[in-house]
């Protein structure tokens, strides 16, 4: 057997006029690959026992970009900005119940950090009206366009050594009522959530929304090392 862990990695539908494709940017992959780990692609339709199945055998979880959760777990109703895909949203927040059951690290960035906020019961706002801040660069995503204010005490700026660093962005939503278990570790200078952990210093959970696998500079890929340590120290348990 392998000592490389393995991340479960979950496959969206592409946009509306490929229906029939599955989107990953294979920053993502290319990511976990260098960090040491091996991807495992989880994809739409699998029922709660199967992915629970799946999770049986895996060492983490990785939740990636993608278009927008559907607001009705929330309580709202969908905002004429949104794009959604309701398969996705089923699977992911059977992967999320999974993992917390087997304590799995799980690192969720953009709209994955948002998916953990809502299946521990926070929300997100559903749209950020232009700003300041350029939430949705117009710049290429290696280029950083912002600023990521961390809170000392957290997994971030331990890693980064800073407490202030730059990031790209791409996202016109965002994490609003913060979840039970998670808090707060990172804003943009706007003071829009941009980076969440637990609040239990002995699980592994982490939400940026930023979007690190495509940053080739700045230290982005400590993110990625940590995680997958944080997975092979699971596996040894």
């Amino acid at each position: 057997m392998t000592d490389r862990p393995t991340i479960a990695v979950t496959l969206g539908r592409d946009l509306p006029d490929r229906p029939g494709s599955y989107r990953l940017a294979d920053g993502y992959t290319k990511a976990l690959l260098a960090a040491g780990s091996i991807p495992i692609a989880l994809a739409p339709g699998l029922d709660a026992a199967s992915v629970r199945s799946v999770l049986a055998d895996v060492d983490g979880v990785l939740l990636p970009g993608g278009v927008d959760p559907h607001p009705s777990r929330f309580g709202e109703e969908v905002h004429p900005s949104t794009t959604i895909d309701e398969e996705l949203d089923a699977l992911e927040y059977e992967v999320v119940a999974a993992a917390l059951e087997r304590d799995l690290p799980i690192l969720g960035i953009c709209r994955g950090g948002q998916i953990v906020n809502i299946a521990l019961g926070g929300d997100i706002i559903q749209h950020l009206e232009p700003g300041p801040v350029p939430h949705k660069q117009h710049e290429p995503l290696d280029i950083e366009t912002h600023e990521l204010r961390l809170e000392p005490d957290s997994i971030l700026a331990r890693l980064y050594a800073t407490h202030l660093m730059h990031v790209n962005s791409w996202h016109h939503q965002a994490i609003g009522r913060v979840a039970d278990g998670l808090r707060v570790v990172g804003r943009s200078e706007d003071g829009v959530v941009e980076a969440v952990e637990s609040s239990d210093p002995r699980k592994w959970i982490v939400g940026v929304q930023y979007h690190p696998e495509q940053l080739r500079s700045g230290g982005h890929a400590r993110l990625f090392d940590e995680f997958v340590a944080a997975t092979r120290a699971r596996r040894s348990e």
